[in-house]
């Protein structure tokens, strides 16, 4: 993770209003700070959200080969998505293939983002053989890819800012209190039982997945609202 060198922020009021409060957070470190500071930059994503996002195309993607290894096996699954060249190889270089597939080999910002908060939520839930990816319901996998790709997203923005005369030690200590904060509020306030149902291999349902990060996104905003 971590700002793009060059990275200029953009000036519309709701990053603006972002921008400050996470300035104060910095300055404060306190929780009223820290939920401000996350409530007006997810106030600030959803208003700059683009609909059909490379990180909703690849968690959708993502979602639907979980679910087709679920039904019927790893090979099965890479026969359907049309991968017969990497059935019988090792599981990280399944992964890798299907990742650059999926995010479009990090032809952009966005696309880097999106495979980083993919492959860290795959870390994150010891999903070592891709085999194993049907093992895991899509709920419990997209809350995983949303809490990694919103940290991933606010060290892209802010981590520069927040390194300005600091050591690395205490921008990390910074920058790791927002992410436990990000997780914690979305384990505890996003419930996604709901799609459990969703087959994702169905056109469409990167819909699913946008509605689903505008949804966690909320869980930040309710703290504060509009003041």
């Amino acid at each position: 993770m971590g700002t793009s060198k060059g990275y200029i922020a953009p000036t519309t009021l709701h990053w603006s209003t972002a921008k400050r409060a996470v300035t104060s957070f910095i300055k404060n470190r306190d929780y009223d700070s820290k939920a401000k500071a996350a409530s007006k930059y997810a106030t600030a994503m959803k208003t700059d959200m683009s609909t059909g996002g490379s990180f909703q195309s690849a968690a959708a993607r993502a979602l639907g080969f979980a679910q087709k290894v679920a039904s019927g096996g790893l090979d099965n699954a890479l026969r359907e998505y049309n991968r017969e060249d990497l059935v019988g190889k090792p599981s990280e270089v399944v992964w890798t293939e299907l990742l650059h597939e999926f995010t479009n080999s990090g032809a952009s910002v966005e696309d880097n983002m999106a495979a980083d908060a993919l492959s860290q939520a795959m870390d994150n839930l010891e999903i070592e053989d891709i085999a194993d990816i049907g093992n895991v319901s899509v709920d419990i996998l997209l809350k995983e890819m949303l809490k990694e790709y919103i940290k991933e997203n606010f060290d892209f923005r802010y981590e520069e800012k927040i390194s300005k005369g600091k050591t690395p030690a205490q921008t990390s200590e910074i920058l790791n209190d927002m992410h436990e904060y990000i997780e914690n509020s979305i384990d505890g306030d996003l419930n996604l039982d709901n799609l459990r149902t969703v087959d994702f291999s169905n056109m469409g349902t990167a819909q699913v997945v946008e509605d689903a990060l505008r949804d966690a996104l909320s869980v930040f905003e309710k703290y504060y609202g509009e003041d």
